[in-house]
């Protein structure tokens, strides 16, 4: 089954869905920090602030994903599991927060995306979340026989629900991903690496922004 299909018009839309908890879970993530915080010392406050500000508007960060194997798949469960590795400082080793992709098909479309989940989370109390959820989407696009990816991951807030029953929600902010299909040095696996970073609106926005001198 091809994970990833989807057309670039598709590009823009929004991550957000009805299942979707957002900002509630985020919430209860940071309280949770401030609860360690309390116990850890002086230097667990920079730890809980660094931890809910990884991913933002301004990130810049590897992102990859591989696929999970057939013996490993469940009902209802992600076809993808990665990573995105943050340089939060110059000599400090990369933070990860965990993506998670599900295989969906476009209302409009018809055709297949993955839908991604990005966050860290206590295992022992899954909704928990030191960083997240937030959410996004993965396209594929195929020139010839060249393999591209792209697509986006955003910070939302559902602020209200349409006649139909769908949610409406803010937009924060939103990063942009760009990867493509890679192989390991063994030549044995398969998966997709690229970049995140600010989406060409923020960044149109940001030089807009600067003065002349």
């Amino acid at each position: 089954m091809n994970p990833i299909n989807e057309t670039a018009s598709t590009y823009n839309g929004s991550a957000t869905t009805e299942e979707k908890v957002g900002r509630g879970r985020r919430a209860k993530g940071n309280r949770a920090e401030s609860a360690v915080s309390a116990t850890q010392g002086v230097k667990a406050p920079h730890t809980a602030r660094l931890a809910s500000d990884l991913l933002n508007q301004h990130t810049q960060a590897k992102f990859v994903l591989f696929a999970i194997s057939r013996a490993d798949l469940v009902d209802k469960g992600p076809v993808m599991r990665g990573f995105i590795e943050v340089k939060t400082e110059e000599n400090a080793a990369p933070v990860k927060v965990n993506v998670a992709a599900w295989l969906k098909i476009g209302r409009t479309s018809g055709t297949e995306y993955l839908s991604l989940k990005v966050g860290n989370n206590n295992p022992d109390d899954p909704e928990d979340y030191s960083v997240g959820p937030y959410y996004g989407r993965l396209f594929r696009q195929v020139e010839g026989t060249r393999t591209r990816y792209f697509g986006f991951i955003e910070d939302a807030e559902k602020t209200g629900q349409e006649e139909n029953g769908q949610g409406v929600y803010e937009t924060h902010w939103q990063i942009r991903i760009t990867a493509k299909p890679a192989l390991s040095n063994d030549q044995k696996t398969r998966y997709i690496s690229g970049q995140v970073a600010p989406s060409q609106q923020q960044e149109e926005s940001i030089e807009e922004s600067r003065l002349p001198f």
